[in-house]
């Protein structure tokens, strides 16, 4: 079979003939998330053309798109964002890690801030970028591109994602290239020193940014020191050196900063223990409570798990596409090491480096996190290991593949509503209507040079907050617990200088008998100025 770029007698030209059908495949390619999308409309019957983030379903698009638009504004947080009022050492950014949003501060300048579905338009740009990369680096064949396209086109859960406005679209875009660059780098043994150093540099790069924001992430730095130290490496013995270096400050200084953003700069977010906490006392504790902890939480993850599956919910069939494809993997590797062919690309110990990063990956996210994420976290693994069996694989590609089908055919018949498009509706605004709210509350809240002036303390939820989208940017939410809220409402000590309840909670009443003014009532919520 014709490689992409198979070179061919040509007495006119002297030039490569490229195979038309592999050409066709790298288009078709850079189309997946508008296919993924295409299917998902097509099952679900939410309409692409009606997306609005407004009526997204999660809170956590919105804060995205909040903290961008802080970016693009005021730039340095106001208000108070955190858990149960606990204050950060400075002032934070959000309940995520502020890496997380720089892809989209940046793609902001090209989709702009006017509209809240910027966010879908750079988890687009930053998709087909991601699909071009591929396309660009790993130059697939016909076979390798015809599974790379089935597989991402068929990839629905990252699909869901990058069209629901979530911060997954630049995890993938990171773990696409991590993995186009591993194979390039497999394949092009012959090239010049300073393309290899290029390469290198840039996944090093890719995992220190990406280890910043989700701190489970730096295994993956053992697949670029392995090509890096391997004997077909081109670089000299100085240039090794420095990159020995560099991927182990990569590791240590992304974690740092981690570490230094969740203890000074993000406040506890839903829960009392942050993972930097937990790994602390599991480090600090006996060895034993160490591996109770380790069994109990793997088991708890699996119970999860088969409770998702149950209740027809797609978070579990991420993890068991994981499993299927480590398995794969697993059979892939043993596959290779008993080739015949004399001259190995790397593949063996790369797939090997990638199956110990994955399951470190997974271990981290049920010891120290929630097995409840498991299926956010494992996205970007599952995408990868879905790429390298469709160029590396053989039969095992095309049983990833059916693995995908019957699991996402499994959900969509359960469950299709799970992968619904958040929609225009009869609740969603006009401009002139987005505006007026938006004015309404910037004369509530004025900016004060008081953070807790310009905080909002509220319980936790999860749908209809609609209305954040039209607070000032200044304006921050502080989630608390109803007890907490009970608490400091009835002792007059809340810090936050407005709460904002659902009109139907008991501590309304709380808020009526102290006298607090009503400043806003609207999508169920009652509004209090404490202060």
């Amino acid at each position: 079979m014709l490689s992409p770029t198979t070179p061919t007698p040509d007495n006119h030209t002297g030039l490569r003939r490229i195979n038309p059908a592999a050409i066709l495949f790298w288009l078709l390619i850079l189309t997946t998330p508008f296919v993924a999308a295409f299917l998902l409309q097509f099952f679900t019957g939410s309409s692409v053309r009606q997306l609005d983030a407004w009526n997204t379903t999660w809170n956590d698009e919105i804060g995205y798109n909040r903290v961008v638009v802080l970016l693009r504004n005021e730039f340095t947080p106001r208000g108070m964002t955190g858990y149960n009022e606990a204050a950060p050492a400075h002032l934070p950014y959000g309940p995520y890690n502020i890496f997380t949003y720089l892809p989209y501060f940046a793609l902001s300048f090209v989709t702009g801030i006017g509209t809240h579905n910027f966010i879908y338009y750079s988890n687009v740009i930053l998709a087909v970028l991601s699909c071009l990369l591929f396309v660009v680096l790993v130059r697939p064949g016909v076979r390798e591109g015809y599974y790379a396209f089935l597989f991402l086109s068929t990839y629905l859960v990252a699909g869901r994602y990058i069209w629901s406005g979530m911060s997954e679209g630049s995890y993938s875009f990171f773990m696409i290239l991590f993995t186009a660059l591993s194979l390039w780098l497999m394949r092009h043994r012959e090239a010049s020193p300073r393309r290899q150093a290029i390469a290198l540099l840039a996944m090093v790069l890719s995992v220190f940014f990406w280890n910043t924001m989700r701190p489970y992430y730096f295994p993956l730095l053992l697949v670029p020191f392995y090509l890096l130290l391997r004997k077909e490496n081109r670089l000299s013995v100085p240039a090794r050196i420095l990159f020995v270096v560099l991927i182990g400050l990569s590791a240590v200084g992304s974690l740092g900063l981690y570490f230094f953003f969740t203890n000074y700069n993000v406040a506890h977010y839903f829960t009392q223990n942050s993972p930097a906490q937990t790994l602390r006392a599991l480090i600090g504790g006996p060895v034993t409570a160490l591996i109770k902890q380790i069994l109990s939480t793997n088991l708890q993850a699996l119970r999860e798990i088969l409770g998702y599956l149950r209740a027809g919910r797609w978070a579990g069939g991420i993890t068991v596409l994981y499993l299927v494809q480590s398995f794969l993997l697993l059979v892939l590797l043993v596959h290779s090491l008993l080739a015949r062919e004399k001259t190995r690309d790397g593949r063996c110990a790369v797939i090997f480096l990638m199956l110990m990063a994955g399951a470190a990956i997974y271990e981290a996210n049920v010891v120290l996190y929630s097995p409840v994420q498991l299926h956010r976290m494992m996205l970007a693994i599952t995408l990868s290991y879905g790429l390298l069996l469709a160029v590396l694989g053989g039969w095992e590609r095309l049983l990833s593949q059916i693995a995908l089908l019957i699991i996402m055919a499994f959900l969509f018949v359960r469950a299709p509503l799970n992968f619904a498009f958040p929609q225009v509706d009869d609740s969603t605004l006009s401009v002139s209507e987005e505006a007026d709210l938006r004015s309404t509350f910037r004369g509530i809240i004025p900016l004060s040079d008081d953070p807790w002036d310009n905080t909002i303390a509220k319980l936790v939820e999860e749908k209809d907050m609609q209305w954040e989208f039209m607070l000032p940017t200044y304006a921050s939410l502080n989630v608390c617990q109803a007890a907490y809220m009970e608490e400091h409402l009835t002792a007059g000590t809340l810090k936050s200088k407005f709460v904002i309840l659902p009109a139907s909670s008991d501590l309304c009443a709380v808020c009526t008998g102290r006298g607090d003014r009503v400043v806003w009532e609207g999508y169920g919520r009652i509004m209090y100025q404490l202060r």
